[in-house]
């Protein structure tokens, strides 16, 4: 009886890919937020079970898997096996940062820490702390955990989403603060992908990422591949309102 592996490799990749190719964004791992924006079904899903077989298929499907589907990458405190054992497999890639990757529980760890400090300090700026001890979190933490993520991949393709790239009080946007960060990958010289640059909002903030070395080209804040639209900044500070303390 002929085996799967005789069949020659162009097929056995044709198969791969109609059993494990999807359309549109794969998240493995989302936040709340993202669970709720990404609840339209996918045509289909990924039949990973064809990893199960044996080691040589699961090393020829892998390629298939990570390296022609679009991963959305999300932070999560738990550090997920995923994105160690796939990251030089991934080829293709979206990442956002937005200021809802700061969840209701760091929002009141820090909101705690802040009015702690101004009563040791007799100090009574409260938000100001907050502020900033939010703000350190939301980059400093969150999204350098993104960027040190898509520095360790081989990528063709980056999108970099800003629409929400708002500071925890939505007073200010952070995309300069990023700066630094976003250089860093391309210090790598094997690291150079097709990059998509999604939801800047006016010639300085183009300025600022041209700077990175990036290209802003037009007004693109909804990406193809997406079925939700940006919030707007109202949206945003109803969101804002049910955490305050």
């Amino acid at each position: 009886m002929p085996h799967f592996l005789d069949l020659p490799p162009e097929l056995r990749d044709t198969i791969y890919e109609y059993c494990l190719v999807v359309e549109g964004e794969i998240n493995p791992y989302p936040t709340d937020y993202e669970k709720q924006e990404l609840m339209r079904p996918f045509p289909r899903k990924p039949d990973v079970s064809l990893l199960l077989v044996s080691k040589l298929i699961r090393a020829e499907a892998e390629i298939v898997l990570y390296g022609q589907n679009l991963w959305r990458l999300s932070y999560n405190k738990a550090e997920y096996p995923m994105w160690n054992d796939a990251t030089k497999l991934i080829r293709r890639l979206v990442v956002n940062f937005d200021v809802r990757d700061l969840d209701s529980t760091d929002r009141l760890e820090t909101s705690l820490k802040a009015r702690l400090t101004c009563y040791e300090i007799h100090d009574t700026s409260v938000s100001d702390q907050c502020h900033g001890y939010l703000g350190a979190k939301l980059i400093e933490e969150i999204w350098w955990w993104k960027i040190r993520k898509i520095s360790q991949m081989m990528l063709s393709t980056l999108a970099l989403d800003f629409t929400n790239c708002y500071c925890p009080h939505f007073c200010c946007r952070l995309v300069e603060a990023l700066e630094y960060g976003l250089t860093d990958p391309w210090k790598n010289p094997s690291f150079d992908p097709v990059v998509e640059i999604i939801g800047w909002i006016d010639e300085a903030e183009a300025e600022v990422i041209t700077e990175m070395g990036f290209t802003c080209e037009g007004w693109d804040h909804e990406w193809r591949t997406r079925s939700w639209k940006p919030y707007t900044y109202e949206e945003l500070r109803k969101f804002h309102r049910s955490f305050d303390l």
